[in-house]
């Protein structure tokens, strides 16, 4: 393929067209023309625009950067040679967003190339992706302006797969930190959380169920005491009803019958509270257990949200100071100390020539001035470049805290509502129970006394209707009075203590049944805790998977990059071998890889130096052949275009001739389109002397 034209409104070329040639294309422009921006137009004419990119802080999204600075609708259209036909290229902006109309037609018959689509483009074209395409046939001059350790990165990871994206090292250190994450080994992290709350619900399940077992035997007292209290009580009016009719006949019975009820309405009456406010109060109750009901709802989703709140912010603080020391330790300056020394001795030098008056021969007159700018010369070069750029931010960690703040304070939010409405329930059915007993004091005391009076108030209505009955008898029935027998006054007497007796064993073991149940609310449901643990151990068993799909990651990724290594990497070095000795004038003939595929060079002796022991120079040479190889091994027979945007920035000029010339060399095979902006007498020179 060959790109043959373009034109767009894209950033700064408000429209302008430019026509490409075969071979070696070369366009010399100033800082500032948009040199960049042309090799972005391109990029993304071949792969399309990257609407869902959002600006940072630091940097720029492209749909800002390169928004048209004539004010037109961003637009490009670019015509390229595919399988010998020309075809053009139109991206425009319509209604899905910025550059996501796509067309593509043949330039001389004007019908629709249906083989290219707005996704398949660059596919399809120069047969990569875009982070290939990147990483090969596009190459930047700032990559030469990076830090040494920096590039040497670069260049261990084109030896070893011919991707500046793909770091081995940094994929298997993610993958450690996240499995730290899950366990450190020392106690910390998201799986001993969660046997520590497996073991907790398992031990909360466990007092649960012999609460449950204890109240169920509670439940079967209660039933046998109250049983034999009302068997009793039976028995006693049974005899108590013999023993009045024996004693007094029939109407003395019915007297006494009539007394011990009016007795027992006057007992119940006197302890009775008004009926209104006793109703008041009942409903108020029911409100009140209704919103327990509603608030222990709520808290089902409030388990330790104060400590992953606390565990959410630690782990954002932790990400942000690591980015700060990483960033600080990126930051910090670099002076190059041999540059300074000589321009100390430069600058000595020249002040000893003019206090010594050292004689130069026909240059002492000018050498003072000569030494002064060497030494301002040197000065210059040990500041330029010291401090480097700093990449942008991964993450908005104000955004994740704020995020993290906003779904905490939803939570509480709710808990607090549901906690809100039941203090207010609390609070009310208090103050109804309240106006009743005066000495209530708890919630607790007080439904206890209102269903107690609740059933007194019952009991009252049956014992009036009782006493009805006994009216009604009396009225019907006359007979004398006899006194009975003493033996069996004694009996009734007897069964009637032992009647009271059962009926206040009863009570007792009914009080106790309310406290164990109040215990059990306490503790909480089983099925909510069983719940619970169910879900720490589908948790648990996540993060085991997670575990062993970490460990199988990292046996994969070491696998899969030996196999690309031993498969890549030979070619690479091959290639990059003899473009380095080119390049260096066979000064470094040889290019290695050691054990770790680092790569490394070699001079006439034959000595094997590493990327940092390299001059600058070479080093960016090494890197220029690296990147120059992984294009060839990428591509193979595909002849796609190289584009290189000033990609001899830091190269002298000598350096920069053997490089026009090698590149002269490979333009017989494909299209290379070379940006610069040094000065086109030079350029000119060196493709005559090609």
């Amino acid at each position: 393929m060959k790109i043959l034209s373009i034109q767009g409104h894209f950033g700064n070329l408000n429209g302008q067209k430019i026509d490409f040639t075969d071979r070696l294309c070369c366009r010399v422009l100033p800082n500032g023309w948009g040199k960049t921006t042309l090799c972005a137009f391109i990029r993304v004419m071949l792969y399309g625009l990257n609407t869902a990119r959002r600006d940072t802080v630091n940097a720029l999204s492209d749909k800002t950067r390169y928004y048209p600075q004539d004010g037109k609708p961003m637009s490009g259209r670019m015509t390229v040679e595919f399988t010998g036909r020309p075809v053009t290229i139109v991206r425009e902006s319509n209604r899905s967003g910025l550059m996501q109309g796509f067309q593509a037609f043949y330039e001389d018959t004007g019908e629709l190339c249906t083989l290219l689509t707005a996704r398949n483009c660059g596919q399809v074209l120069l047969g990569m992706g875009e982070d290939a395409f990147l990483s090969s046939a596009m190459i930047d001059g700032l990559d030469m302006t990076r830090p040494s350790s920096e590039l040497n990165e670069l260049i261990l990871s084109m030896a070893q797969s011919g991707d500046t994206n793909a770091r081995y090292s940094t994929a298997l250190k993610t993958l450690a930190r996240w499995r730290l994450d899950l366990n450190s080994g020392n106690g910390h992290g998201e799986q001993p959380q969660l046997e520590a709350d497996w073991r907790a619900a398992d031990k909360r399940l466990a007092e649960i169920s012999a609460l449950e077992k204890e109240i169920a035997e509670q439940e079967e007292k209660a039933k046998r005491l109250q049983a034999q209290a009302e068997q009793l009580h039976q028995k006693y009016e049974k005899v108590y009803l013999a023993y009045a009719g024996q004693m007094v006949g029939e109407e003395s019975r019915l007297q006494i019958l009539k007394k011990d009820s009016e007795k027992r309405i006057r007992n119940l009456k006197d302890g009775l509270p008004d009926e209104a406010l006793l109703r008041e109060a009942e409903e108020a109750l029911y409100g009140y257990e209704g919103a327990v009901r509603l608030e222990r709802d709520k808290r089902k989703g409030m388990p330790l949200v104060d400590s992953n709140f606390k565990d959410a912010l630690r782990q954002v603080d932790e990400r942000k100071s690591k980015e700060e020391v990483k960033r600080n330790r990126i930051t910090r300056p670099r002076v190059r100390w041999p540059a300074l020394i000589l321009a100390f001795f430069l600058a000595a030098a020249a002040a000893a020539t003019v206090l010594a008056d050292i004689n130069w021969g026909p240059l002492t007159t000018f050498m003072p001035y000569v030494l002064s700018a060497m030494a301002a010369a040197s000065l210059l070069i040990s500041f330029l470049g010291s401090v480097p750029r700093l990449e942008d931010v991964d993450e908005d960690y104000d955004e994740s805290r704020h995020k993290i703040a906003m779904e905490h304070n939803q939570t509480v939010g709710d808990q607090h509502m549901a906690a809100s409405v039941l203090q207010e329930e609390y609070d009310t059915a208090l103050r109804a129970a309240q106006k009743l007993w005066p000495q209530a004091k708890t919630i607790e005391q007080a439904g206890e006394w209102i269903r107690a009076a609740r059933d007194d108030w019952q009991a009252l209505r049956r014992e009036q209707s009782k006493l009805q009955d006994i009216l009604v008898e009396i009225k019907r029935t006359h007979r004398d009075v006899a006194e009975g027998d003493v033996a069996q006054k004694g009996e009734v007497d007897q069964l009637r203590a032992q009647a009271s007796q059962a009926r206040h064993a009863a009570e007792a073991a009914q009080h106790e049944l309310s406290r164990l149940q109040g215990q059990a609310q306490v503790l909480g449901s089983a099925a909510e805790w069983n719940a619970a643990r169910v879900s720490a151990k589908a948790a648990l068993e996540r993060v085991q998977m997670q575990l062993d799909a970490l460990k199988l990651a990292e046996d994969t990724i070491k696998s899969q990059n030996a196999a690309l290594s031993a498969r890549i990497s030979p070619q690479i070095t091959e290639l990059a071998q003899q473009y380095l000795a080119y390049l260096t004038n066979d000064n470094y003939k040889e290019v290695k890889l050691d054990a770790s595929l680092r790569a490394r060079c070699a001079g006439e002796d034959g000595t094997l130096l590493d990327a940092l022991r390299l001059s600058s120079g070479t080093r960016d040479q090494l890197y220029f052949a690296l990147r120059l190889a992984v294009c060839q091994v990428l591509t193979g027979r595909e002849s796609i275009p190289l584009l290189l945007d000033d990609p001899f920035l830091t190269w002298d000029n000598k350096r920069m001739e053997r490089g026009l010339r090698l590149l002269q060399a490979l333009s017989s095979e494909r299209q290379i389109i070379l940006l610069t902006c040094r000065q086109a007498g030079r350029l000119g020179m060196v493709k005559k002397e090609g």
